[in-house]
């Protein structure tokens, strides 16, 4: 099931930094929403359309006189009350960041950390020059010994460099992935603006302001026919009516209202089979991430996956044997959250953030390259994975070589 999610209203998706009036005193949003944001969307859309029963189903559905035809638990799995909750056969991928007009979607990724703009001293946007980086096959200065080390990622491009803060487009990123590079991107005010509004705390006891409890919140308001695009596998429908699914969803802070449409989604047929004669040709294949994930249960390195050996660089996944030559990561992300079951807030944890992009050489063929990675959902703990961290495709690489 795809699903497109589109915005009544403004939205606010706060990121994980604790947020209390006269302590920190602005709650800054992110946009597209973190998987454990969708998980509760999606989750509640289903409790509220098919059930009902919140209480009942947060202490296990004692006393619920339907448990023996119900399959709502088997499907999106029971809140964590004195141990750890689960999922159920609930699998996510997403969300990202979408444009649905007269039934065309559009969808949208990050521009990965491995590519760069080159500075115009005229500031003119006419003029963007991107180049993608690249590992260097020798090292740059001397006969360094490089064994068990990162390559460094490199351009010719004489001029400074610096990052880029947008998006690609799906052809664009396909592009990428292709071995190619995007001249042209979307500016995150194409997509969406930021919008801060204040507020003061009001003690109820008494109906008047608390003094020093101001507060600024800020809020994401997406242009027109933007929302979110999410894959949905496991649920057998989120309405009450079987079909269609479409109607309001409950979504972010302060549940503000949004269309939930049943659509056709990304299709990758076309793209893995020429991205297939393309690793065949390439020195390896490098994974992009277009959500956040998170690795750090086992060697606590924060951005190595737990199947990867940090002193050697080598890993085996799902049966592949891969090293790890380089790695263009950006700055870690803080993963909060509030837990609506039980009114609490969620463990605080650091994620690699979307857009990063790690480096493999293998010698197993582009056909198990592409089934245990492209399009699949990439993280140290498997709950994690099922509600869409990690969400990983797959493209090719090869290296620069110094003459």
């Amino acid at each position: 099931m795809q699903i497109f999610i589109e915005p009544s209203d403004v939205l606010l998706f706060r990121d994980g930094r604790p947020f209390s009036a006269g302590e920190g005193h602005r709650a800054r949003s992110i946009f597209p929403p973190t998987p454990n944001t969708i998980q509760g969307v999606i989750r509640s859309k289903v409790l509220a359309d098919r059930c009902g029963r919140y209480q009942q189903y947060r202490d296990g559905c004692a006393g619920c006189l339907e448990q023996d035809i119900c399959t709502i638990s088997e499907e999106i799995g029971r809140p964590a009350r004195s141990g750890q909750g689960n999922y159920g056969g609930m699998y996510l991928r997403g969300a990202l960041i979408a444009k649905y007009d007269q039934s065309e979607l559009t969808t949208y990724f990050p521009i990965p950390a491995d590519v760069v703009q080159v500075k115009d001293k005229n500031n003119c946007s006419a003029n963007v020059q991107l180049q993608c980086l690249r590992p260097l096959q020798q090292p740059p200065f001397g006969q360094n010994d490089l064994a068990h080390s990162l390559l460094p990622l490199w351009t010719p491009e004489t001029k400074p460099v610096e990052a880029v803060q947008g998006y690609w487009s799906h052809q664009e990123l396909v592009e990428y992935l292709l071995g190619g590079c995007s001249h042209s991107f979307t500016s995150p005010g194409k997509l969406y603006d930021r919008e801060s509004r204040f507020g003061i705390e009001v003690d109820n006891s008494i109906q008047a302001v608390k003094e020093s409890r101001l507060y600024q919140t800020e809020f994401i308001r997406c242009q027109e026919n933007i929302g979110l695009y999410v894959e949905i596998e496991g649920i057998r429908r989120l309405s009450a009516e079987p079909d269609p699914d479409v109607g309001l969803i409950g979504i972010g802070g302060e549940n503000r209202a949004a269309s939930c449409t049943k659509i056709s989604g990304i299709d990758w047929g076309n793209f893995t089979a020429s991205l297939s004669d393309r690793l065949q040709q390439s020195d390896g294949f490098k994974l992009y991430l277009a959500t956040p994930t998170i690795f750090d249960s086992e060697h606590k390195q924060g951005w190595l996956p737990k199947w990867m050996n940090p002193e050697s660089l080598t890993g085996e996944f799902r049966g592949i044997q891969v090293t790890l030559k380089a790695a263009a990561l950006g700055r870690y992300q803080v993963i909060g959250g509030w837990d609506v079951a039980y009114n609490r807030h969620k463990p605080t944890r650091r994620a690699v953030c979307a857009g990063s992009v790690y480096y493999f050489t293998t010698k197993a063929s582009p056909q198990e390259v592409l089934k245990a990675f492209h399009w699949q959902n990439l993280a140290d703990e498997e709950m994690d994975a099922q509600i869409g961290y990690g969400l990983s495709l797959v493209g090719a690489w090869n290296y620069w070589e110094l003459n």
